[in-house]
């Protein structure tokens, strides 16, 4: 927790103030002892006013922020806090000496020296009418002050000297950044191999910030790396090293891309010439899962009920909502066995993620957890409803109430042995559902996001063709080579269209991928955050922009020909359609 909050803190030091901090952080700010007012210097963001040893300082600059890093008057300060300052003429320091230790400021410089060590700070020194001005940041590092945040102010701690913590705080050493690289020369596409061997006193390195740590470089000249590493109590380092990029060519930018991006990370393509490989002929298979979509109305203004159907057998759930009152809410699936007798209801699969403000993570999430638990079959669970009997099911989507303007989203799998009529509603997070259900009102979509219940929504695409000899793609949820379902609105008795056929879930299976190929997903539609099964792995798909001209890596071929089986459902709050694709990748160089 200690490590935590010392990452949070140097991070606030480094940053504009007009921040506001998150409600939790805030709470633990409030909730941490201060120790006695005549050891702490109180230094006010965005003023002038200083409070040391109880009196109160003007210092002779407003403590200021410049592009992201917080300035405050060397001398007033060093000197409000008992340092000594002095000036060279000859080497146009600025001087600041305390027990043993010597920082020296240059004007217009983004180094300094503490005992003769240059050391890197956040930005350069610079004067303003005749006042040096200098990173807060670099003389809490010089004379390791620890250091506090609460609401506006720095509160920098000065323990009695001779006391255990302030021994501690006195000793501690900077970082020391080092790497190293395979090679110092290098061919344009030639992986780069770079091994991070810097070290810290207390073994607490909480930040590294790369430059130029590329995997491969395109561009022949001299490429310098730097690495610069931050400990727990905000002391610096920086290490850089030049390498040399020849002219030679090992790999192209696209050749090494389909050989080396990893899985789950994206590489750029050409998005027109998707449109000219060739494409899969899909013909699909159905599995006889109903499939009840609840996503209308996606922005829920009032309580009442979302969606509500009578199914029975293999059941798929495809839920994403958000609360849009001004309290907090909850939401809840009600089953309720209206048959004469008992029913049975087996729970086979769940993704449950949110409440979260961000629409497409909390859709990612549910994804996510939803193939894995078709991997681990860990939420398997049965259940027995008397004759009239209701209960709540996933309790996860109840468990903790959403805040104006979150989003729950979920996908689940059931089977019952009966008609089951299931309902989807919104309630006051104080509310009792079973309850309050008879008295809620249907609530209209509104909205073009759809809602209904849609027979036969798993669709299986088996090839036995060979794949990825050539460049090749296969579309799906463009309602073209891969039409849209068509089902029914239960509330409202009407025809309703699965727009995107979200909640459908795709199983491909290919038999026959050639050796050497790069399967990726290539979105069409826009910014699209899911994930997708891969044999028995998970796989991210993260794609935030400029969305044609990306792929990313599901899965790669080695040397030899591989059954590869894909699962996916598109990600709720992401948008559609997408293509998978099959590339052929270059025969391996030295």
């Amino acid at each position: 927790m200690k490590l935590k909050k010392a990452i949070f803190l140097m991070f606030i030091l480094m940053a504009p103030f007009q921040v506001t901090l998150p409600a939790n952080a805030e709470s633990a700010m409030d909730k941490q002892e201060l120790k006695d007012p005549t050891t702490v210097t109180v230094i006010y963001l965005n003023s002038s006013q200083l409070l040391h040893n109880g009196s109160s300082y003007s210092l002779s600059r407003i403590t200021t922020v410049k592009k992201g890093v917080t300035y405050v008057s060397l001398r007033s300060l060093s000197e409000s806090l008992g340092y000594t300052v002095s000036y060279s003429a000859q080497t146009k320091e600025t001087r600041v000496n305390d027990r043993g230790i010597k920082a020296a400021y240059l004007v217009n410089s983004n180094t300094y020296q503490v005992n003769g060590d240059p050391q890197v700070m956040k930005g350069a020194a610079y004067a303003d009418h005749g006042v040096l001005m200098v990173p807060l940041t670099s003389l809490i590092a010089a004379f390791q002050i620890p250091y506090t945040l609460q609401g506006n102010q720095i509160l920098l701690n000065f323990l009695t000297p001779g006391s255990a913590s302030s021994s501690t705080a006195k000793n501690n050493e900077a970082p020391k950044a080092y790497f190293t690289t395979d090679k110092d020369q290098y061919r344009i596409g030639e992986p780069v191999s770079i091994t991070d061997k810097s070290t810290d006193d207390e073994d607490a390195i909480v930040n590294r910030k790369w430059e130029n740590n590329d995997s491969a470089f395109f561009e022949a000249g001299i490429v310098e790396i730097k690495l610069e590493v931050t400990d727990q109590r905000g002391l610096s380092n920086e290490y850089r090293k030049q390498i040399e990029i020849t002219p030679d060519i090992l790999y192209t930018k696209d050749e090494y891309a389909k050989r080396f991006t990893p899985v789950g990370n994206t590489f750029e393509i050409n998005g027109k010439s998707v449109l000219s490989y060739t494409s899969l002929p899909y013909q699909y298979t159905t599995e006889p899962y109903i499939l009840f979509r609840a996503s209308g109305p996606e922005t829920v203004n009032s309580e009442g009920i979302l969606y509500q159907d009578t199914i029975s057998g293999p059941t798929r759930f495809m839920i994403h909502h958000k609360n849009n009152l001004t309290t907090k809410a909850r939401f809840y699936l009600i089953a309720h066995n209206n048959n004469d007798t008992a029913a049975s209801i087996h729970i086979q699969n769940e993704g449950i993620a949110g409440p979260s403000p961000y629409p497409e993570l909390s859709g990612r999430l549910a994804g996510a957890r939803y193939l894995q638990s078709t991997i681990t079959e860990n939420d398997q669970q049965s259940l027995q409803l008397a004759a009239g009997e209701s209960t709540i099911l996933f309790n996860k989507l109840n468990s903790t109430a959403a805040a104006p303007g979150d989003v729950v989203s979920m996908n689940a799998d059931l089977v019952s042995d009966s008609p089951i009529q299931y309902t989807m509603l919104m309630v006051h997070a104080d509310q009792e559902p079973l309850e309050a259900i008879s008295t809620l009102p249907d609530l209209d979509p509104h909205e073009s996001i759809v809602r209904g219940t849609f027979a036969d929504s798993t669709r299986i695409f088996n090839y036995d063709g060979i794949v990825g000899d050539e460049a090749e793609r296969l579309p799906l949820t463009d309602n073209t080579t891969d039409p849209f379902q068509e089902g029914m609105d239960g509330l409202q008795n009407r025809v309703a269209i699965n727009s995107g056929n979200y909640g459908v879930m795709y199983k491909i299976i290919l038999n026959h991928v050639a050796p050497d190929t790069v399967i990726s997903f290539n979105p069409r539609g826009g910014r699209y955050f899911g994930s997708a099964r891969v044999n028995q792995d998970i796989v991210d798909i993260k794609h935030s922009s400029d969305t044609q001209n990306s792929a990313s890596v599901l899965y790669r071929t080695q040397s030899q020909e591989e059954k590869v089986e894909i699962w996916l459902s598109p990600a709720p709050g992401s948008n559609l359609p997408f293509s998978l694709l099959f590339l052929p990748i270059s025969e391996a160089k030295k």
